[in-house]
């Protein structure tokens, strides 16, 4: 045992300080009615207090807490301490030799003064070592605060303790907060003058301390920051904390995430669990970012066997392994395949038997499937279509197509060719056992190609961050929560209808990039370009989740809505589909756009498209805004 353990320390001076404290308790007793005090009980009782009070504190842990970190419930450990071992020390002398010669003002007077000589020892240790901090460290981080309340109480209490921060100032927009202090810092404004204070202060470091922060509130303060180049930071989940957890690396940086403004989805899993349970499932283009999301989700439920297919080597093998790892009472069956070769899915569905299938494979980039239409069409047609049969054919239970906003009034061949893929499980629906369910909804964030990874590339490489058109909007969801609702809307079932996922409001993509930029550090314009480039080949200034002659009707679930959708063609529709399959496989383009264009009459196809603003359209400019 090390005696110059700094606990060691500790001990010694709490004895020693109650040895002076039952000591000046007598000398205080005596100086004020003189008389011969009885020393020869003091020597006696001195042992035994000493004693007696070193156990008690022990038991109240008053030696486990650092002084470095001396707070209230330390202070109160002291009391609770004091007071009980009065009581102990009065009690055992009284039936040792009934207290004879101790005076009952001693007992008195003795736990208070031991207060004062445990306590503030403590607290002026402290006190020196947090003004030594603001004195000598120079690399503290300039905070500012924005929500006064639980958290900003506790942060500051940690970054004092830490000595990596130094709070400069609270905003807050609550009218009771004006002008109050916390733990020494004041509260100076509000958030709308948020920009000023940072310049006035000379902030680095914003930390949104609201218990609560709405998507609302988080732009404003993304925005105000936009001129600055303060770094923004959160603080976990108040739930995910308790008042000595807390640390100041758990402090997090704000996403895209936040700023996107989801509300939490809630799914009925009980239900979801109930309709998988003991079921084969198939999932296509399960190594993309859609597919291997809902082979994450589906593989913690009692599946009978989950077979993930793709045609990607590499990403395949990453989700193999991260399924496998994390579910090894799980059948996982890892395939390497093509939706696009029937005869090779006709094998997997002989092997596999799927009773549910989820076809996420497809082709999603626009501009590039405008160069190579027909590779498109072969793809996301073609692909969709042998799955669909493949699922009829073996009588699977239900099958669930991953669809898009760009198939509402398609410009691109993208969204043509899944407006045709749509339509073909909606003819099949007529004709099979099998269900077919369609789940359509739009951009999700982070997803392979999409903007917010190329934005983030861009920003990294010091810009310029490239934007077809200052008024483009485009709707956004997480990965995960586009999972959760497909997974929902497959227990919904069909009947011939399509289900559109609630996104929300349409977000700029201008807003979008100043504030990934102001969220780097950088401030838009001036550390990092943001240049227009116009519009490519395919592209809409705004998208939509159905068609005008649609109705969103209401499901069981809120974030879901169903539309019916009539066919049109329904007599010759697999004729014509044929024939554009035919002009695909031979790369005879102008035929196949004539073929799409039959197939889907609203195709609007233009290798420069010049975009007319309508009234729908104007409504969705600077929603974000």
């Amino acid at each position: 045992m090390n005696i110059f353990h700094p606990r060691t320390t500790v001990v010694l001076h709490d004895l020693f300080m109650t040895w002076a404290a039952w000591i000046i308790s007598y000398a205080i007793r005596y100086s004020i009615w003189p008389e011969s005090p009885a020393i020869e009980y003091i020597n006696v009782e001195i042992f035994l207090v000493v004693f007696l009070q070193g156990i008690i504190a022990y038991f109240f842990n008053l030696y486990r807490g650092l002084w470095r970190f001396a707070s209230m419930p330390d202070l109160i450990n002291i009391a609770k301490s004091a007071v009980t071992g009065t009581f102990v020390i009065g009690f055992l002398l009284f039936l040792i030799y009934r207290a004879d010669g101790v005076p009952r003002s001693v007992l008195l007077m003795y736990p208070f003064i031991l207060m004062v000589l445990w306590g503030v020892p403590r607290i002026a240790y402290r006190a020196i070592k947090d003004l030594s901090l603001k004195t000598t460290n120079d690399d503290k981080q300039r905070v500012l605060l924005v929500g006064a309340g639980r958290l900003a109480d506790m942060f500051i209490r940690h970054a004092n303790a830490s000595g990596l921060y130094d709070v400069v100032g609270i905003v807050e927009d609550k009218e009771k907060f004006q002008g109050a202090n916390l733990r020494g810092v004041k509260v100076i404004g509000r958030v709308s003058r948020l920009d000023k204070y940072c310049k006035d202060k000379h902030v680095q470091t914003i930390v949104i301390t609201y218990e609560n922060i709405t998507p609302e509130q988080m732009k404003v303060i993304v925005d105000k920051n936009l001129e600055n180049q303060c770094k923004l930071l959160t603080l976990p989940n108040l739930d995910k904390m308790t008042e000595n957890g807390f640390e100041i690396s758990a402090l997090l940086p704000v996403t895209i995430d936040d700023l996107l403004g989801r509300e939490k989805v809630d799914i009925d899993w009980s239900n979801v669990a109930k309709k998988v349970q003991g079921k084969s499932i198939l999932i296509t283009g399960g190594g993309g970012s859609i597919g291997s999301e809902l082979a994450r989700q589906l593989a913690k439920l009692d599946l009978k066997s989950l077979c993930i297919v793709d045609h990607s080597e590499f990403n395949l093998y990453q989700i193999d392994r991260e399924i496998k790892d994390q579910n090894s009472d799980l059948i996982v069956q890892s395939l390497l395949a093509n939706v696009t070769d029937k005869a090779h899915l006709f094998h997997v569905f002989s092997r596999i038997k799927p009773d549910i299938v989820f076809h996420a494979a497809a082709y999603k980039h626009v501009p590039l499937l405008e160069q190579m239409p027909c590779e498109g069409f072969i793809n996301n047609v073609k692909g969709t279509k042998n799955i669909v049969d493949c699922c009829d054919q073996f009588n699977a239970e239900r099958m669930v197509l991953v669809s898009t906003d760009k198939a509402v009034n398609p410009y691109s061949i993208m969204g043509a060719t899944k407006r045709i893929a749509e339509t073909y499980c909606q003819f099949k629906n007529k004709h099979s056992k099998t269900d077919y369910v369609i789940v359509r909804f739009g951009n999700v964030l982070g997803s392979a190609g999409s903007v917010v990874p190329l934005f983030k590339e861009q920003i990294a490489k010091g810009g310029p961050v490239t934007v077809t058109h200052e008024e483009m909007t485009r709707y956004f969801m997480t990965i995960k929560e586009a999972c959760q609702l497909i997974v929902q809307a497959m227990t919904l079932g069909s009947k011939g209808d399509i289900h559109v996922l609630d996104m929300g409001r349409p977000i700029s993509i201008m807003s979008l990039a100043n504030r990934m930029i102001s969220l780097s550090g950088k401030v838009p314009g001036k550390d990092i370009k943001v240049t227009v480039t116009g519009l490519r080949p395919g592209e809409k200034l705004h998208e939509q989740l159905y068609y005008d002659v649609e109705k969103l009707n209401h499901t069981s679930h809120k974030k879901i809505f169903h539309i019916s959708s009539s066919i049109k063609r329904i007599d010759d529709f697999e004729q014509l589909l044929d024939n554009a399959i035919k002009c695909a496989s031979n790369f005879e383009q102008e035929k196949l756009m004539n073929c799409i264009k039959k197939l889907v009459p609203e195709f609007v196809h233009q290798a420069h498209l010049k975009l007319v603003n309508t009234n729908k359209t104007q409504q969705t400019i600077n929603l974000i805004k």
